[in-house]
C-alpha cells in the first residue's frame, strides 16, 4: 500500500461524517507511531501547532480529491472536511485486502477514537502520549 491509500482507508473508517484535518492527522500518526510495518514509504511528523503534523497528508488528500476519490468540503466555520467518495470506496474494495489486519483494524479503532474526541481533549491526549509532540505546540 502507498501512503495515499492509508488516507482513503482513514475517510473510509470515518464513514459519512467524515474526517476533520486534526482526526485525519492524528489518526494516521497514531497508526505510525503503533504499527511499525506501516512506516516505510509512509508519512513523516513534526511537531506543530497542534502537536504531530505531516504537511504531505494535506498534499495528498488535495491530490485525491483532484481525482475524485475524495471529497473535501467546509462547513460554516471554514472547517474542511474530508469525506470518501463513491469512487474512493471502489478503491478501498482494492486495497483493504493489501493491509496487514493488525494495521487495518488499528486504523479502524483510530479513527473510531478520534472521532469521539473533542479537538482538546484529542490534542492533550496525543500530547500525554508523545510529549516530544508539544514542542512547537500553540496550544495550552
Amino acid at each position: 500500500m502507498n501512503r495515499e491509500d492509508w488516507i482513503l482507508l482513514a475517510l473510509h473508517f470515518g464513514g459519512p461524517t467524515g474526517l476533520s484535518p486534526v482526526q485525519l492527522q492524528k489518526s494516521l500518526f497514531l497508526l505510525r507511531m503503533e504499527v511499525p510495518e506501516v512506516r516505510a514509504d509512509y508519512y513523516e511528523f513534526i511537531p506543530h501547532n497542534y502537536g504531530p503534523f505531516s504537511k504531505q497528508i494535506y498534499e495528498d488528500a488535495e491530490q485525491l480529491g483532484a481525482r475524485g476519490l475524495v471529497a473535501i468540503e467546509r462547513d460554516p466555520q471554514s472547517l474542511a472536511i474530508s469525506k470518501i467518495t463513491a469512487a474512493g470506496e471502489l478503491r478501498v474494495a482494492e486495497i483493504a485486502r493489501d493491509a496487514s489486519p493488525r494495521a487495518r483494524d488499528y486504523l479502524r479503532s483510530a479513527v473510531e477514537w478520534t472521532q469521539k474526541q473533542t479537538f482538546s481533549g484529542l490534542v492533550r491526549a496525543i500530547y500525554a502520549k508523545y510529549p516530544d509532540y508539544r514542542i512547537n505546540s500553540v496550544f495550552q
